[in-house]
């Protein structure tokens, strides 16, 4: 299945994770009203990154952190262009003037953090991830860096920091012993609550056929790491109940109970929250209408609520209630199912295009 969409309904942020955590090789290609970029992963992990925004070269970094001359750089410059087939200038810097790799790989590095960040305020515009294998490219012109690092950036490291830089400003100061500490406790929560399973139901995903069980398998999800869940077709200002699991002593067959709901969103409302930000929402029910109907639906009031926006084509298309009542435990994957939400978005939004073709 093709990683493709819009950014204001998949973020650079969630995007990095998929990729992260499916270990993806391949390219992914920015397209925004400010400018383009591109960065290139090898299973996951950061290895290249050019944006139109960062123009500058990898000979212009070099002098600029004086690990090499304008003369060496000159000479490197002549070199390249009288070679048949294109060599990186990193590499013939490496070879030729004896330079450490280690220093240019830190310039890279470096410089490709910066490119990244960039893109985390490109809220508008098309993205496009497509698996190949990664091989140098073919001109300096395409790839201004005109390097690729042996060993790549992690994408989830590159999330934490980002968040981290974007919190701070570009004029704050980034703790590093901080940072590893957030990464260390993600990668600890992801692998103690479902990475596994994110990484299973994303590949699911990647079957074409799925079509309407695309919903099926987020309730199958869900049903991991929640209690119960009801998921609700969105129509205007109206929630109509499709499907549910965890729903107990119920007088008769709580599917057909949950098929004929219909709630009315009101303004103010958590749902209300969900669908105008398309963001997921955490907190507890308050005292709208819909909400106080749902209350005496579920016979058991929650401390804390998962809704869940589906988006396709920049809208929701579903919401997803889910909690733990009676346990009312945190739902501690619930940032890994986030991930897949998004991701279940641009698929039923693949498949309905499939539809459309045929």
């Amino acid at each position: 299945m093709a990683l493709e969409g819009c950014l204001e309904d998949l973020g650079i942020r969630d995007i990095l994770q998929i990729l992260s955590l499916s270990k993806k090789t391949g390219t992914l290609t920015l397209k925004v009203p400010q400018g383009e970029g591109l960065v290139c992963f090898m299973e996951g992990q950061v290895i290249r990154a050019s944006s139109s925004l960062f123009p500058e070269t990898l000979g212009q970094l070099l002098r600029n952190n004086k690990i090499v001359t304008e003369e060496q750089v000159d000479e490197a410059l002549k070199y390249q262009q009288n070679l048949r087939a294109h060599q990186p200038l990193g590499k013939i810097l490496i070879d030729k003037f004896r330079i450490a790799s280690v220093e240019i790989e830190q310039v890279v590095a470096t410089q490709i953090e910066k490119i990244v960040f960039s893109f985390f305020s490109w809220t508008e515009g098309y993205f496009s991830f497509r698996l190949e294998e990664m091989k140098s490219f073919g001109s300096a012109l395409l790839n201004p860096l005109d390097f690729m690092l042996e060993k790549g950036l992690s994408s989830q490291r590159l999330v934490v920091k980002g968040e981290k830089v974007a919190e701070l400003g570009s004029n704050g100061e980034i703790d590093d012993e901080l940072i590893e500490r957030e990464l260390t406790e993600l990668e600890e929560q992801q692998s103690q609550y479902g990475l596994e399973l994110l990484r299973g139901m994303l590949a699911e995903l990647e079957h074409p056929e799925l079509g309407g069980g695309i919903i099926l398998l987020i309730l199958r999800y869900a049903s991991e790491i929640m209690n119960r869940a009801i998921i609700f077709d969105v129509r205007g200002n109206q929630l109509i109940g499709l499907g549910q699991f965890g729903l107990t002593g119920l007088s008769v067959a709580a599917d057909d109970i949950v098929r004929k709901m219909c709630l009315h969103v009101d303004s103010g409302s958590v749902f209300a929250q969900a669908l105008k930000d398309k963001v997921v929402v955490r907190s507890s029910l308050k005292s709208s209408t819909a909400e106080e109907s749902l209350k005496e639906f579920l016979g058991g009031t929650p401390d804390d609520i998962f809704l869940g926006p589906l988006v396709s084509d920049g809208r929701v298309v579903a919401l997803l209630y889910g909690d733990n009542f009676p346990t009312n435990q945190p739902i501690c994957a619930a940032n890994a199912f986030e991930v897949f939400l998004s991701q279940a978005g641009l698929a039923l939004e693949e498949a309905l295009r499939g539809t459309d073709l045929d």
